[in-house]
């Protein structure tokens, strides 16, 4: 009983010094660990998770811009701007910093609400950017994406089957006599139906349900010459000499010239479409400063130079075209002048999307 009291004793006497000897102890290893911990939780900060097409940023620039700033960047990919909406519809572009995407697209993100505004002011780089690409449509002010690449439909043929023969629309679109190839057409439902309404229409909107059904004939007649609708094995058609003409992006008709002078690639003198690729940042993004960053860093001169050359798109950075092939910059082809610059469209979101499906089915059916 006496142990017991003097235990009690002791306690009483001694709890306040020993709780503020454990205080002072913990204090000191607090300032002791201060620097790791901060870098723990500054290191997870630095983190910035990208969604971008697979042809858009190289795994090479994200390395140089984490040597650069310290900042990783985990890069991860999607294949089409159908495939990205629907994500994030579902899941409000949580989990990511940054992602690249289409002009027509990024109206529909802006009208959800899921994107965050760009402080242009923070990108020393956007100065340099071509103002033919700035105050689009789709983002009038530029208060939520920055211009990044470009590019244009067009077609690509053998200049040695072709050689006194003008290549156009009417030449993809309705069937000469005695003609004895077959061609491979985009496999993407918009922009075949968008193609024909310029040679038909010299226009791309306000589409009446009279003139989409016009379109529609033009392609199923059109489907009885197509070889394939596709882009991924085109390379092999054209090489092999399976189709002399198809209907592409100057970014891959690009990668045919590099390795083939037989080639040549043409934009219609009625114009065709341009697809404006962009930078924007998810609105659930807690790393907007971060993203300003590599946003900036992207639209360099250097970096967005080295990408365009690596994946064929026209930069945004017009500086940039100093770095580029000159066979390809004074190629009016993939770097149209002014007066071709203003017959070239941009994609919108006015046509329904259900009578483009059931229009583009029609179509595939009647090849079959």
């Amino acid at each position: 009983m006496n142990t017991k009291l003097k235990q009690d004793t002791f306690w009483e006497k001694n709890l306040g010094k020993i709780l503020i000897v454990f205080v002072y102890i913990l204090l000191f290893a607090i300032f002791l660990y201060l620097p790791v911990i901060k870098n723990f939780f500054s290191e997870k900060n630095k983190i910035l998770n990208v969604y971008a097409f697979t042809d858009m940023i190289s795994p090479e620039t994200a390395k140089e811009f984490e040597d650069l700033t310290g900042i990783k960047v985990n890069l991860k990919y999607f294949d089409t701007n159908e495939e990205l909406y629907a994500k994030f519809k579902i899941s409000q572009g949580k989990g990511y910093d940054l992602i690249t995407t289409s002009d027509s697209t990024v109206e529909l993100l802006i009208n959800s609400d899921l994107l965050a505004k760009i402080d242009i002011n923070k990108l020393l780089n956007f100065k340099n950017i071509d103002t033919r690409l700035t105050g689009l449509y789709f983002d009038p002010k530029n208060q939520f994406s920055i211009p990044y690449f470009w590019s244009t439909d067009g077609i690509i043929f053998n200049k040695n089957r072709f050689k006194n023969i003008n290549v156009d629309w009417d030449l993809v679109f309705n069937k000469p006599k005695n003609n004895k190839f077959k061609i491979c057409m985009l496999d993407s439902s918009k922009e075949a139906i968008l193609l024909v309404a310029i040679n038909l229409f010299n226009r791309v909107d306000n589409l009446t349900d009279q003139e989409l059904e016009q379109i529609k004939k033009v392609l199923v007649n059109q489907s009885t010459w197509v070889d394939a609708y596709m882009l991924a094995s085109l390379q092999y058609y054209l090489f092999s000499d399976v189709v002399p003409l198809a209907i592409t992006s100057s970014a891959f008709a690009k990668k045919v010239l590099e390795l083939s002078d037989d080639f040549e690639y043409t934009i219609p003198k009625n114009g065709t479409i341009i697809l404006v690729d962009n930078l924007v940042i998810p609105k659930s993004s807690k790393k907007i400063e971060l993203a300003h960053k590599f946003i900036d860093f992207l639209i360099s001169k250097k970096i967005i130079a080295y990408n365009s050359d690596k994946f064929g798109y026209n930069p945004a950075n017009k500086y940039a075209y100093e770095l580029l092939p000159e066979k390809f910059v004074k190629n009016k082809a993939f770097f149209p002048d002014n007066n071709t610059f203003k017959k070239l469209y941009l994609l919108h979101n006015n046509l329904n999307v259900k009578k483009i499906d059931d229009l583009w089915l029609e179509v595939q059916l009647s090849k079959d």
